[in-house]
């Protein structure tokens, strides 16, 4: 259990305004936000459940610009392992810190005790994480228990364009329109009445979205110098040679280092083609769709390769490393302690297992990990791959900025369950 004198999630009113008030004022204008109904928040006050779709990193921050009450948000404990950052989001804007490998019953009890003794508000993301695509991870189910548990309204946080704004692949703004919609969604009359499937499908259709698809609508065009730079972060297959991890980004040039194979990413979030590179056509899945249109189509293509290709490792037909990145740090911590240094070297993934070789010492075993202990798997904001083995999580932090961390995720998440229903990446 959590320790209340080890955290006590706290939330100082004079901070959040402060927030509100310079960094929010700053996002509204750099960003181009919009708020609608914000007028909402006249008539619905605390306690209430804030949940919104999430399009990209900056979304806590955006909703905390135009909602006039102090939000103790639900978030990774990954984004605390820092001493700076833990102070300032657990002290300062008391944020209530979840992890994959720790029973749910730690979190729900501080977000019980925020919204029924407190009578505060709690922000949480059901999808569980940003987007890489534009579109909707399917929200997680315990998302609906929880909200029937609670039975206090539900107020939505509908984001648009904030994807194509700040992707969670790039660090780079664009110009262009972000609008976030408030709405209640549930009141706790509905909640009493509904079955959770309701809930879990009303919530997953409110939460629905495609950044790409809204822009395009109204016109809108996400301009930039450096809009593809570290698009590699979230595609890693070439449609025309199907290299791994061999795709190279700068500027708004997304080329092949391989093939030759080259496009041009567009401010509507679509790529032009420059070159075909050295091959005629493209592999199968990307021959079967117009995967240039957009990065949801690429990503689509992408899963679908990589899940045949993956279900050929499993079956011995290819030999050596399915992907391997040096040099790398592998970390290892407990929920929200600061986290220590195992090696400095390789990973390579392996049909069945991760294995990390340390570089300083060649004559050292290497650490494996088998993917049968292996949960958890994600990234964390850019490109930290962390996994679990038991209470311990692990964090892989690459020398280069631009290696792929999701790729590791992705794999190991079809390598357990390759089927036609389990693609990575939505």
């Amino acid at each position: 259990m959590i320790s209340k004198r080890r955290y006590h999630p706290t939330n100082f009113k004079f901070f959040t305004w402060l927030l509100r008030y310079t960094y929010g004022l700053w996002l509204r204008w750099v960003y181009r936000i919009t708020g609608i109904n914000v007028e909402l928040f006249r008539t619905v006050k605390p306690p209430f459940i804030l949940v919104g779709n999430h399009t990209t990193l900056l979304d806590p921050f955006i909703a905390n610009a135009f909602v006039p009450f102090p939000i103790h948000w639900v978030a990774s404990d990954g984004n605390m392992r820092n001493p700076i950052m833990r102070f300032l989001l657990l002290k300062l804007v008391g944020c209530i810190p979840k992890s994959k490998a720790i029973p749910d019953i730690e979190t729900v009890s501080w977000i019980v005790d925020i919204i029924r003794r407190k009578h505060g508000v709690v922000g949480m993301y059901p999808e569980g994480q940003s987007s890489w695509t534009g579109t909707q991870f399917p929200a997680f189910f315990s998302s609906a228990k929880l909200l029937r548990l609670l039975r206090v309204p539900v107020v939505l946080a509908k984001t648009n364009g904030g994807y194509l704004t700040k992707p969670r692949w790039s660090h780079v703004r664009r110009l262009g329109k972000v609008e976030i919609t408030f709405s209640v969604l549930f009141t706790p009359e509905q909640l009493h009445k509904v079955s959770l499937s309701e809930i879990d499908g009303a919530l997953n259709n409110a939460l629905s979205y495609d950044d790409t698809a809204w822009s395009r609508e109204r016109g809108i065009q996400y301009k930039s110098l450096h809009g593809a730079e570290n698009l590699e972060l979230a595609l890693y297959i070439c449609p025309s040679c199907a290299g791994k991890a061999t795709m190279h980004s700068a500027g708004n040039t997304f080329t092949c280092d391989h093939c030759g194979f080259s496009v041009e990413y567009r401010p509507d979030g679509g790529f032009s083609l420059r070159s075909k590179g050295d091959r005629r056509g493209y592999v199968p899945p990307f021959d079967e769709a117009p995967f240039l249109d957009s990065i949801v189509l690429w990503n689509s293509a992408q899963s679908r390769f990589l899940a045949q290709e993956l279900s050929e490792w499993k079956d011995g037909a290819h030999a050596g490393p399915i992907f391997s990145d040096e040099p790398v740090k592998l970390k290892r911590g407990k929920r929200i302690d600061s986290m220590n240094t195992m090696l400095k070297g390789r990973i390579e993934l392996y049909a069945d297992r991760l294995e990390f070789h340390d570089s300083r010492d060649v004559a050292l075993e290497p650490v494996i990990f088998s993917l049968e202990n292996v949960e958890a798997e994600g990234v964390l904001k850019w490109n930290f791959f962390e996994f679990y083995q038991g209470m311990n999580v692990y964090r892989v932090v690459f020398t280069n900025p631009k290696a792929s961390g999701r790729k590791y995720a992705d794999a190991i998440g079809l390598l357990r369950n390759i089927s036609a229903d389990h693609l990575p990446g939505r």
